[in-house]
């Protein structure tokens, strides 16, 4: 009977995908305390009214989360840090759908930056999709849901606006942010 060795699992073999390794107790403290700043500066979310920010830097401690952590750990992230958000900034009712939009978008970030290096267009087409797919596709439904259809069409015309004005500057701070922060994580595992 022959016996065939297996070969050692590799980084460029591992799937992006598997869980064996996702919730290790580094990778819970990041979560934990990712989703601690993104309640902290949910505070600091600049309001047009009190249902549209207008600026954000909330989904920063995401996608730096997505990029280190991978896809299961993002889309944990993605709903422990919804609620946290709303319990620590509460602006009208909590809705469970923008938890789905949350995981949704970490997710995203996650299957374009987890184990990649963080190029610009990498970081620009994981902001576009989830532009397209989260910002005007379910939170539209979501507002819909909420306010009716005009105030819903309302807000999403804003938010168009706004995101195509703030997405330079989002893809410029997610390269600055999030490239050094997995450039540290890399030389502290070499290291």
């Amino acid at each position: 009977m022959l016996h065939e060795k297996r070969l050692p699992e590799t980084a460029t073999t591992k799937t992006q995908f598997a869980i064996k390794n996702a919730f290790t107790l580094e990778n819970l403290i990041l979560m934990a305390l990712m989703a601690a700043i993104a309640a902290v500066l949910s505070r600091f979310s600049i309001y047009l009214t009190p249902t549209f920010r207008a600026i954000t830097f909330t989904y920063l401690p995401g996608v730096i989360t997505a990029a280190l952590c991978g896809p299961w750990c993002a889309l944990a992230y993605g709903f422990v840090s919804d609620a946290l958000q709303y319990f620590a900034n509460p602006q009208g009712g909590y809705f469970p759908g923008y938890a789905l939009s949350e995981m949704l978008s970490c997710l995203i970030y996650a299957l374009f930056l987890y184990g990649k290096p963080v190029k610009l267009l990498r970081v620009a087409a994981a902001r576009l999709v989830v532009l397209v797919l989260v910002t005007m596709g379910l939170n539209y439904v979501w507002m819909n849901m909420m306010y009716g259809t005009l105030a819903g069409g309302f807000y999403t015309g804003a938010r168009l606006i706004n995101n195509l004005v703030q997405f330079p500057f989002h893809v410029a701070i997610i390269m600055l942010v999030v490239g050094r922060v997995v450039r540290f994580r890399q030389s502290r595992a070499s290291g």
